[in-house]
């Protein structure tokens, strides 16, 4: 991370530790362009971000810039583009409101995965030649809840924390979001490359109360798939299951040339819907 401005920023190439298969992780490019854009929202919460992956980052430098679409003494709208020799590569919108709990009685979300303590869950070992940025992160699935061994269910949940970066608690959101498998492994039996075209996340007010300095609770599902594509939305809660974001993923799924013509998704595909 870097020292933030309002303005312009030119930013030095992603370590390559936090690489996702042959690009940078996009959870983390997002949360860098939502605290350059929080700067400019004052105290204002985090209540919703956007980003567009137009293009893979690589090792070039950066240039983020950020701009103020709209902003009264409630909320503010900040659009922000990452860019890399001069292209842009992500695009991000993020919106920022005050808070009044005065507004209206608060509602509890009474449901959360009830799955055992962290030391009962078993460690899940990201690939290091494909999720480089796994080293960065601890994930513990929970019992039942396998990845890449054919189940019938396109969902997992788990226990994850963030091990060695300081961020802001919709900043770790954002990148924890972003940072399970793809929950169509849930269904397949061997890894494809399901990068994610665009991700929503919508934080709570939890996001301020709470933080999140260590480890959360996670789900992510597939809501569709089918003709290269799928929607994955996912839900982060705190150990004792208080909300702190929801995301919506449009993935690709990219199978390799040479199996385009087989019923490699076909079961996986059936699977996933309704799940």
């Amino acid at each position: 991370m870097v020292t933030w401005t309002n303005g312009d920023i030119n930013l030095p190439p992603l370590d390559p530790s936090w690489w996702s298969w042959h690009s940078a992780h996009g959870g983390l490019l997002a949360a860098i362009a939502l605290r350059h854009a929080a700067r400019r929202a004052g105290s204002m919460l985090p209540r919703s971000l956007h980003a567009s992956f137009l293009t893979p980052v690589t090792t070039g430098a950066l240039r983020l810039s950020a701009e103020t679409e709209q902003q009264n003494l409630t909320s503010a709208v900040i659009r922000s583009t990452l860019r890399q020799d001069g292209v842009p590569a992500v695009a991000v919108t993020s919106l920022f409101g005050d808070s009044d709990d005065a507004r209206i009685e608060r509602y509890r979300e009474h449901w959360y995965p009830r799955i055992p303590p962290v030391e009962g869950c078993a460690p899940l070992e990201l690939p290091e030649d494909l999720v480089r940025f796994g080293r960065h992160l601890e994930i513990r699935m929970a019992p039942g809840v396998r990845a890449l061994e054919g189940g019938d269910d396109a969902r997992l949940s788990a226990w994850i924390r963030l091990n060695d970066l300081e961020l802001e608690p919709a900043e770790a959101a954002v990148v924890l979001l972003d940072s399970m498998p793809p929950a169509l492994y849930g269904v397949l039996e061997r890894p494809l490359p399901i990068p994610s075209a665009e991700i929503s996340v919508r934080f709570t007010d939890r996001i301020a109360e709470r933080g999140l300095d260590g480890w959360a609770l996670i789900e992510v599902r597939t809501e569709q798939a089918d003709a290269g594509w799928t929607l994955e939305s996912g839900r982060l809660w705190t150990p004792d299951g208080a909300l702190m974001g929801v995301s919506l993923q449009t993935r690709r799924i990219v199978v390799p040339t040479e199996k385009r013509r087989e019923p490699v998704l076909h079961g996986a595909l059936e699977a996933s819907v309704g799940a």
